[in-house]
């Protein structure tokens, strides 16, 4: 994602979802960053690197550089995997939150989405990622994973509606392919999740991702 406005520039890298940076990468990145001067860094609020203030050309020869010290992202993937430390760093963490928001990330659709897909987890019921913002989100209990699906943060904000509760890691991978896909297959384009279950209607998509 780049964009130039009266001149001001940014770029937000891709493959560093999830805020997840091992110390060598970061090191290295760091050092790209340096090389090129850039004006200004940030981590955005998906947990993701933003470059702020570049030439667009210098731009280019700095994202092709960084390109080999970065994760490859699916074509047709979701647009970002926000996730939590979940219970492999977190005292509040009951399940791991990492290890499905990496699963999450990877998944591709044969087709593009029709609109942006954003996805939060959450390792415990305290929902630090906003699941319920999120186009798909998830969150732990002591019960296992909850899936909810059609919540929207932007300026027609809707709070996202629950589809499944007390499931395990296998079955709510397997309930977000599902709930994805009927997305994918039923939303008008450039359509939101959160438009297209106000249309759709949240009992008739439970149905149809619920069924066996």
């Amino acid at each position: 994602m780049d964009s130039t406005i009266q001149n001001k520039t940014f770029r937000v890298v891709p493959g560093l979802n999830m805020g997840l940076f091992a110390p060598e990468d970061l090191e290295t990145i760091l050092r790209i960053i340096n090389k090129y001067d850039v004006p200004a860094t940030k981590i955005t609020s998906a947990q993701r690197l933003a470059l702020l203030g570049m030439d667009k050309d210098e731009m280019a020869k700095l994202l092709q550089e960084l390109e080999r010290h970065i994760r490859k992202t699916p074509a047709n993937g979701v647009t970002y995997v926000q996730a939590c430390p979940g219970s492999k760093w977190c005292k509040f963490g009951i399940r791991d939150a990492l290890s499905l928001g990496q699963k999450l990330e990877e998944l591709s659709m044969e087709q593009p989405f029709k609109a942006k897909v954003k996805v939060g987890v959450s390792g415990c019921r305290m929902c630090c990622t906003e699941p319920y913002v999120r186009d798909l989100g998830i969150f732990a209990s002591k019960k296992g994973w909850t899936l909810v699906f059609g919540g929207n943060g932007g300026n027609n904000a809707r709070i996202a509606d629950i589809v499944a509760t007390g499931l395990d890691d296998e079955e709510v991978l397997t309930l977000a392919k599902k709930c994805l896909t009927v997305y994918q297959e039923e939303a008008n384009p450039r359509s939101r999740s959160a438009r297209f279950i106000e249309r759709f209607g949240i009992e008739a998509f439970k149905k149809k991702v619920l069924e066996k």
